[in-house]
């Protein structure tokens, strides 16, 4: 299971860097023509598309670097095993809130569904999609950051950087 989710998590940073490049590419391209009175309508659609896919990967990524979400300055006036305990609570708020968003985010693709990107022809749901799918991603990489805590040692804690 283990070697599957490092492998999920390798295709990950990938897609989310060819994101980031086919956005680059996109708006970039789009100005261009627009300068020479070609405007490619679909390449702003096209880049939001992959903006919000982008964003939901790359806070999944941030997660699971632990570059996302951090009160380390706070943290390091407590003892060990408060600080544990914080680190605990704290990654089960945001399980909790990642858990409304999945629920928020079907909602939100199921009323997108029939609404069109007109230039796209494809649905707003692909668009939307990103939020639960995202969300589901970030509560497997705050679960295992959170399995990791549990398992730690408290003293422990402050060397790994969890």
């Amino acid at each position: 299971m283990k070697a599957v989710y490092e492998k999920f998590c390798k295709l990950e940073k990938v897609m989310a860097s060819v994101l980031l490049a086919g956005i680059m590419v996109l708006v970039f391209a789009a100005a261009m023509f627009r300068t020479f009175k070609y405007p490619l309508n679909w390449a702003q659609d096209a880049a939001l598309v992959a903006f919000a896919w982008m964003v939901f990967m790359g806070s999944d990524l941030a997660i699971r670097t632990t570059g996302f979400i951090g009160i380390d300055v706070l943290l390091r006036k407590f003892p060990p095993k408060v600080r544990k305990i914080l680190d605990i609570l704290f990654k089960l708020i945001i399980i909790g809130f990642l858990m409304v968003l999945v629920v928020y985010g079907v909602v939100m693709v199921q009323t997108g569904y029939q609404r069109q990107i007109n230039t796209l022809h494809i649905s707003y749901a692909w668009v939307t999609a990103a939020v639960p799918v995202g969300a589901l991603c970030m509560i497997i990489s705050t679960v295992t950051k959170l399995v990791e805590v549990i398992k730690t040692k408290a003293d422990d804690l402050g060397r790994r950087g969890n």
